[in-house]
């Protein structure tokens, strides 16, 4: 095993690790509590690089394999930037606040793996559970948080990078991921596919950028994360085990595989004191067999003030699409969002969009 960490940066980590409450090994925590920890597999592979454990509050537990598990999400944590400090104290200081918030926060976020600019991993979600980190690519991804900024070129360490390189080519062997960075977003090129009039969706497998799945509203890791080069790394890595990576599926290979889970609210205007309709859509071949006991639907009672008329009704069905419907009110105006809700269909999770509603 032949592992790329600097001692200095290893014990950084390990020092990280102990303030933060987590175990220096992840073995010594998750391995029986992770089913997917021990997996033993026949081609040779690259080893998973050190790293620490410190659990995450917000995930939910998901039972993945690798026929549901197609990309590695990555992203930049950005946040809060003190010019009273060196960038460096900035990534450092970064790397520690976004463990301490995944620990536990009030937006119900969190990733899989958080990385420091000397190359330290902590890992906060098992690879068989689900982490909030990437709408609806979170049941078929792994997130991966780098500290930094997307705006600015040293985020991107060489330490960060060769880390980043050993942990991707790692999870693209096990789970079976290409390791090719596709091209296009949500909006735009050959992994685009318009679901309904108001939302567009992603469907790439690989290597991606968390900006290819929100376009809308993200942008990291940003114009100085070097693509191509490091893409070529991960594969490069992956054949010093003697194995071949994984091709990326053809646009319509994966668009083949696709379901969609979308949700909007069907008036507008939304009216105080009148009610209105929150849609859960589901769209891909055999949803018509879904089950109402397979959707989590959102807490609404969490939402000050807004009154739920009864159960989700299913009002639609045919082949390829579902609908389900819940009948809402508010007494008084104001602006309020309605989470994820998210779908079990054939062992795969599949996550909304969060809903913004107006209501006037």
């Amino acid at each position: 095993m032949r592992f790329r960490f600097a001692f200095p940066a290893l014990a950084s980590l390990l020092f990280a690790a102990a303030m933060l409450g987590g175990c220096a090994s992840r073995s010594q925590a998750v391995c029986d509590a992770d089913p997917m920890a021990s997996w033993a597999w026949e081609l040779p592979s690259p080893p998973p690089p050190p790293m620490a454990w410190v659990a995450a509050g917000p995930f939910r537990h998901g039972e993945r394999t690798p026929e549901n598990v197609t990309a590695i999400v990555i992203h930049t944590t950005e946040g809060r930037y003190d010019d009273a400090l060196s960038f460096a104290e900035n990534q450092e200081r970064n790397f520690a606040g976004v463990i301490g918030y995944f620990k536990s926060n009030d937006r119900n976020v969190s990733s899989h793996y958080v990385m420091g600019r000397h190359g330290e991993i902590c890992q906060m979600v098992n690879e068989g559970d689900i982490a909030h980190a990437q709408t609806y690519y979170n049941g078929r991804a792994f997130g991966i948080e780098c500290a930094g900024w997307s705006r600015h070129e040293e985020t991107w360490t060489p330490e960060l990078l060769d880390s980043l390189v050993d942990l991707c080519a790692y999870l693209c062997v096990k789970w079976e991921i290409p390791a090719y960075h596709p091209e296009g977003t949500a909006y735009e090129g050959p992994y685009s596919v318009v679901v309904d009039e108001e939302n567009k969706r992603f469907v790439a497998h690989g290597l991606v950028g968390h900006y290819q799945v929100q376009p809308w509203n993200k942008s990291d890791p940003g114009e100085h994360f070097p693509w191509e080069e490091f893409s070529e790394r991960v594969r490069a890595r992956i054949r010093e085990y003697g194995v071949e990576p994984i091709e990326l599926p053809s646009p319509e290979a994966s668009q083949a595989r696709e379901v969609f889970a979308t949700a909007r609210i069907k008036e507008k205007p939304v009216r105080a004191g009148e009610p209105f309709t929150y849609a859960l859509t589901v769209r891909g071949e055999g949803v018509e067999t879904l089950a109402t006991e397979d959707i989590i639907f959102p807490d609404f009672s969490v939402i000050k003030d807004l009154a739920v008329a009864g159960p989700p009704s299913r009002t639609e069905s045919s082949p390829n699409l579902v609908v389900y419907e819940i009948t809402l009110s508010r007494p008084e105006a104001g602006a309020f969002s309605i989470g994820a809700s998210r779908v079990k269909f054939k062992g795969a999770w599949y996550d909304t969009q969060t809903v913004r509603v107006k209501v006037e």
